[in-house]
């Protein structure tokens, strides 16, 4: 069982992916949050071996929490998931750790395959930007 957490700060497209994520029996949700401060506490105390994170959010953005699972050593994979297409995101969120980079209006097509490949230990690009 793949264990997720995901964290952005619309509800409604944190719902619409867990809908997506969760049709998938190998998937599970542990917590969905829309606080960056909050998704941090949980990857630091459950350890999940995904967590799926907007780049904007309240508390602290999903890069700053990627570099800390990576100053901490956490193992979790982290995905990007963003609306950002620029490429200066891109080498952010790379450079932050992130094993994942998934655009928001591809999430659909795109996020069980990233999930795949990230917990398999490989990269993943979402393939529009690639």
């Amino acid at each position: 069982m793949i264990t997720i957490l995901i964290a952005d700060d619309h509800p409604l497209f944190r719902k619409g992916l867990r809908e997506i994520i969760e049709d998938d029996t190998d998937m599970h949700i542990v917590l969905e949050t829309g606080d960056g401060k909050a998704a941090l506490r949980f990857l630091e105390e459950k350890k999940p071996a995904i967590a799926i994170l907007d780049i904007e959010m309240p508390g602290m953005s999903g890069l700053d929490i990627a570099a800390a699972v990576q100053r901490q050593q956490l193992p979790v994979a982290i995905i990007i998931l963003t609306m950002h297409d620029k490429e200066i995101f891109f080498n952010d969120a790379m450079d932050a750790g992130a094993s994942g980079y998934v655009l928001k209006n591809c999430a659909v097509t795109d996020i069980l395959d990233c999930i795949r490949s990230v917990y398999g230990g490989k990269s993943y690009i979402s393939p529009s930007i690639a």
